[in-house]
């Protein structure tokens, strides 16, 4: 297991340049936007704007803080998104804008490949979430607006730290502190990915 802290987090430019994100891991290991099988990121939305297309790939966006955010995605009806919407997935290669923005937001972006990988995300509040590696290629946990204790590690989880653990991992608790929340990244490669 890995404990991935938020300053080490890379920074880089959208896809678009629009904006900054900051990438927390991805497969394979450092690969380009137009390579990965599967990518985990966190990004700034200050305004309005188009979000960058990927073909091939499907996203799932999550309010972490700020909002709330209006967003269309192709014909579909505009969606309201706040940091208590149900983690909305859609697919990356569709046009997709912000098109408000009431007040800046960090989002979380998970993004897979279609045909190489498949992805879940759900938030946790106010529990000690027991995780068991096993069930799936690779699980995150990251921990927002407060800190966490995990079971099997002296070091606190701070405010934008991410657990990452792989299928050999031994199962975990990590405990949320009375502020923080947790959001489960559960990742699934496809066969020989």
């Amino acid at each position: 297991m890995h404990l991935l802290k938020h300053r080490d987090h890379r920074k880089m430019p959208w896809k678009n340049g629009g904006g900054v994100t900051y990438e927390v891991a991805a497969a394979p290991d450092g690969a380009a936007l137009d390579a990965f099988d599967w990518r985990v990121s966190m990004a700034f939305v200050a305004a309005p704007g188009p979000f960058s297309a990927f073909p091939g790939c499907d996203r799932i966006l999550t309010v972490l803080s700020g909002g709330p955010m209006t967003l269309r995605v192709g014909d579909a009806p505009a969606r309201m998104l706040d940091d208590a919407s149900t983690p909305f997935a859609f697919a990356a290669d569709v046009p997709c804008a912000a098109e408000t923005v009431d007040t800046a937001l960090l989002d979380l972006n998970v993004m897979v490949r279609r045909g190489r990988a498949t992805a879940s995300v759900t938030r946790h509040r106010g529990v000690n979430l027991r995780i068991s590696p096993r069930e799936t290629s690779t699980t995150l946990v990251l921990v927002k607006g407060g800190t966490a204790a995990i079971n099997c590690l002296p070091t606190l989880m701070q405010d934008g730290d991410v657990l990452k653990l792989a299928p050999s991992d031994p199962p975990v608790t990590i405990s949320a502190g009375a502020e923080a929340v947790l959001y489960e990244i559960r990742i699934t490669t496809a066969q020989g990915h």
